[in-house]
This record gives structure tokens, C-alpha cells and sequence, in this order.
């Protein structure tokens, strides 16, 4: 293709996503990538505009306003990248490459070299697609597939800046200033519409392949805490049970006497009290245990891989962590205590119900003596208390 061709095809694929980020952006709440990547497209559509026109426009508009929109086009493309894949935001993403962006400018318009310029801009433009394959590929690392085209999208476009910084190395400095009719240019424009349309598409997948996923979590959480619900637990119990030789311990949690605080306090600091208490347990456990609410006041942590006398440890810690724990939003004599019942044993000659019917008679044992203690299962022999 020749170069108003190329020109021609990169602005009509930028405007066509922008204009379908835009309506995404009005229709769907809670989700400001679309913006962001509508923004980017329209911002680098108006760098090849200012580009095309570089024969129209004042030499000192040459030098500040295409590289500009460019900069800024692909700081919305990281921006973008971190609000998919829920980062912070981080404002140096658009004043950092700006600023030194700036600092190449002045110096070039001093002394004529556009050069300057010309490796500044590619130099910056391949520090931001590093960082947008950086997060994507993070992503990709979560589950999200469609994460690996953007990707490769933004590897194309590093490669291609280290080549132009290159190219700008050897270039003679008075040559003129913008973009060059020849062969860097026609490869640029290639380049350019191949990474337009691979995110644009790939940008479509990944929202949705993200709100899939979303979806998917939400089935397996608890709405109220957050944490897994009584389905996913039985589903990672199963898992294990099935495994026949695998260790693990199931420990189940009651609040003692929770029905009073509801009615003493209200369901308002009742469900508040639910959700620190969650927040408590799951902030002591390993990133790998199933933290879940089975319904109403009674969880259940599944810990794969864990000794018997680590388990009761643990369960006998987070008893009592519950009982020492203050909650700020009631009155200082509002105080919770829990029961307990310990399983530990792996998954031969058992069933999941088998197990659970183990912890929820240690649970009871625990209650029956007073509450506020842990009871462990042992096989062949009735449940043990533990010191409380």
C-alpha cells in the first residue's frame, strides 16, 4: 500500500474503535478502561493527522504538537492497561514522558535538530509500551488469554521504537523535521495499523473475557463477606477428598451466641460484625486455604497440605485472635467469642459429608462444654478438647 493508503487505513480503524470504546464507555458502569482506550485511539488518530499535515503546519508545531498526542495517546494505552487489570492509578504515567518529552523539545527547537526530537519521542513510546506489556502480561498470568494478543500488540511497537531510536542515532541532524516519505515511513504506518487493529480487537476480548471471569469469582463468593461461599468450599473439599492421599484439615467456625448480638445490636452492626470477622481470619491464613461462609454464623477453613498439630495451632490462634479482637463501631463491651471443631486426615476411605459430619460433631462438643474452645476429630477415638 502507498503512504495516503496507509494513512487512510490506520485513521479509519482508530476512529471505528474509538467510536465502539466510546459507546461501551456510556453504556456499561464501573468500568473506565473503555474511556481510557477511546481516548488513546482518538489522541494517536489525531498524531497522524498532525503528522500529514506536517507540510501545513508552523515548524514549532512539527516539533511539540504530533509528538505530543502521540505521548499522550499511548500514556492512555497504559492507563488503560491498569485499569483492566485493576492497578492503582498512577499519574507519572502521563506528566513523566510529557516532562521529558519537554526536555528534549526546547533544546531541539534551539538548535534546529529534530533529531533530538525523533529519538526522544521513539525512546519515550518504547519505555510506555514496555510498561503496557509489563502489566498485560501480568494479566495474562491471572487467566485473562486475551491479555497475551495486547501483549504482542505492544511487543510490536517496542521493537519498532528500538529500531526508529536507532535509525535516529545515524540520522543527520539537519535533516527536516516530522515524519519521512520512504521506507521508515510506509514500515511505520504498517506497523501502526497492525497494532490498531490487534488492540482494538484484542481490547474487546479482554473486557469481556474479564467480565466472564468477574462472573465466574462472583458464583464462588459469599456476597455479604467477600470470602468463598458453602458451593466452592464443597467443590475444593471434593477436590481434595478425591485426591485419596493428600493431607489436609477442615476447620470449622461457629460465633457463640450470635443471635443475641443480633438482637441486642441490630442485623446493621451484625452484618458489619460478620464482615470484619471475615476480614480477621482471612488476613491470618496462607494464600492457598479456602476461607468460606457456609450461612449465617458458621465458616469453615480447608487448609491442603498441613501437619494435625499445625492445624489445631492455627484454629487455636484464630479462637483466640476472635476473642481478643475489638470492634470500633460498637460499644467497647461488644466482644464475640467462636467454637470450633478440627478435622485432619486425608481423603481415603472418606466422602465429604463423612468429613463434615466429623467437624460438625467436634464443633457441637465444643459448644456443649462451654464454648469458645477448639475440639479436634480423631479417627477411632471421640473428639479431643483442646485447652481454650
Amino acid at each position: 500500500m502507498d503512504i495516503p493508503t496507509l494513512y487512510a487505513a490506520n485513521l479509519v480503524v482508530l476512529f471505528i474503535f474509538a467510536s465502539c470504546f466510546a459507546a461501551l464507555a456510556r453504556r456499561i458502569a464501573n468500568a473506565p478502561y473503555w474511556r481510557s482506550w477511546a481516548t488513546a485511539n482518538l489522541l494517536l488518530a489525531a498524531a497522524l493527522i498532525a503528522y500529514s499535515l506536517e507540510a501545513r503546519l508552523p515548524l514549532s508545531s512539527i516539533y511539540i504538537l504530533p509528538n505530543f498526542l502521540l505521548m499522550l495517546g499511548f500514556a492512555y494505552h497504559v492507563h488503560a492497561a491498569r485499569q483492566i487489570c485493576g492497578s492503582s492509578y498512577d499519574g507519572s504515567v502521563f506528566w513523566g514522558p510529557l516532562a521529558a518529552l519537554a526536555v528534549a523539545t526546547l533544546p531541539a527547537m534551539v538548535l534546529g535538530d529534530y533529531r533530538l526530537v525523533y529519538l526522544g519521542t521513539n525512546m519515550l513510546v518504547t519505555g510506555l509500551a514496555v510498561n503496557a506489556m509489563w502489566t498485560y502480561l501480568h494479566a495474562g498470568r491471572q487467566g485473562l488469554i486475551s491479555a497475551y494478543g495486547m501483549l504482542g500488540a505492544f511487543s510490536l511497537m517496542a521493537i519498532e521504537g528500538l529500531i526508529r531510536t536507532v535509525h535516529g542515532l545515524v540520522l543527520d541532524p539537519s535533516a527536516d523535521a516530522g515524519l519521512r516519505s520512504n521506507i521508515v515511513l510506509t514500515t511505520h504506518l504498517f506497523t501502526s495499523l497492525v497494532f490498531s487493529a490487534l488492540t482494538g480487537a484484542c481490547a474487546l476480548c479482554l473486557s469481556f473475557e474479564q467480565k466472564a471471569h468477574d462472573y465466574r469469582d462472583a458464583s464462588r463468593r459469599d456476597p455479604l463477606t467477600g470470602i468463598f461461599n458453602r458451593r466452592e468450599f464443597e467443590r475444593q473439599l471434593a477436590r481434595l477428598v478425591a485426591a485419596q492421599d493428600y493431607p489436609f484439615a477442615v476447620v470449622q467456625f461457629d460465633i457463640d451466641h450470635f443471635k443475641s448480638v443480633n438482637d441486642r445490636y441490630g442485623h446493621v452492626i451484625g452484618d458489619r460484625i460478620l464482615e470484619e470477622f471475615a476480614e480477621l481470619i482471612e488476613t491470618h491464613l496462607r494464600d492457598h486455604d479456602c476461607f468460606a461462609r457456609l450461612g449465617g454464623e458458621e465458616f469453615a477453613v480447608l487448609m491442603p497440605n498441613v501437619s494435625e498439630a499445625n492445624a489445631i495451632k492455627i484454629a487455636e490462634r484464630l479462637r483466640s485472635l476472635v476473642s481478643g479482637h475489638i470492634f470500633d463501631f460498637a460499644d467497647e463491651d461488644l466482644r464475640i467469642t467462636v467454637s470450633a471443631g478440627v478435622f485432619h486426615g486425608t481423603g481415603a476411605n472418606r466422602t465429604p459429608d463423612g468429613i463434615m459430619k466429623a467437624v460438625d460433631e467436634c464443633l457441637y462438643r465444643s459448644k456443649n462444654a462451654g464454648r469458645n474452645r477448639v475440639s479436634v476429630s480423631r479417627p477411632h477415638t471421640s473428639a479431643e478438647e483442646a485447652a481454650a
